[in-house]
């Protein structure tokens, strides 16, 4: 959790919608950026076999520069894919071209079953402490909601075509250091009103 975030206890979850052309903005940046990274690193690669011919030195360098386009690609692919999850909190974000792909991930049925397992491991009891794991959940809103979370971990089960937009809400909960599951500045309504929200959305469609 970042300092900025610690030490803002106005900021509820979710945060306020983005700006659409702002957003557009940003992924429009981000997919230019990891289109040009991949194309380089591909040019790079093929530059490979005529820089072992030509010298040891165009070999490092060329190796270099392909390592380097390959993370920046990947890096700018991971910033997308973060900036997608978060946008499909926002009904308002449904007929964005670039959320299409991220919503029908969402609904199908390994990564709802996931979203399940995680809730059940939220709401357990007992949770043994998890190696590398800086944001530990809030134990007493745990206890406080831990029936709404195995209810909404059930239905997300059964429901045949959840709302993407709350799934999305449900991996914000579980995945965001910043929501009310782990940041003791909001308030524990915030988890409430979220739980509540995925569940409403979530109970009125079909069940498998």
């Amino acid at each position: 959790m970042s300092r900025q975030n610690a030490e803002t206890p106005h900021v509820r979850f979710p945060n306020d919608q983005p700006d659409r052309t702002a957003v557009e903005q940003t992924l429009a940046l981000l997919n230019n950026w990891r289109s040009a990274s991949a194309a380089t690193a591909i040019v790079m690669a093929g530059l490979l076999p005529f820089a072992v011919v030509w010298h040891l030195t165009y070999l490092a360098a060329i190796a270099a520069s392909m390592i380097g386009a390959v993370i920046l690609a990947l890096s700018c692919h991971l910033a997308r894919e973060r900036r997608l999850s978060t946008l499909a909190i926002f009904p308002d974000f449904a007929r964005l071209p670039d959320l299409a792909g991220k919503r029908k991930r969402l609904q199908r049925t390994r990564n709802r079953q996931a979203l399940a397992d995680g809730l059940r491991r939220t709401a357990a009891p007992n949770q043994p402490p998890r190696r590398f794991d800086c944001c530990p959940v809030l134990t007493d809103r745990v206890a406080a909601a831990r029936s709404e979370l195995l209810e909404l971990a059930s239905a997300l089960e059964q429901t045949h075509n959840p709302d993407p937009t709350c799934v999305a809400l449900i991996h914000e909960l579980l995945t965001n250091g910043c929501s009310p599951l782990y940041n003791p500045n909001l308030p524990a309504d915030d988890l409430h009103a979220a739980l509540t929200r995925a569940h409403a959305g979530i109970a009125n469609q079909p069940i498998a």
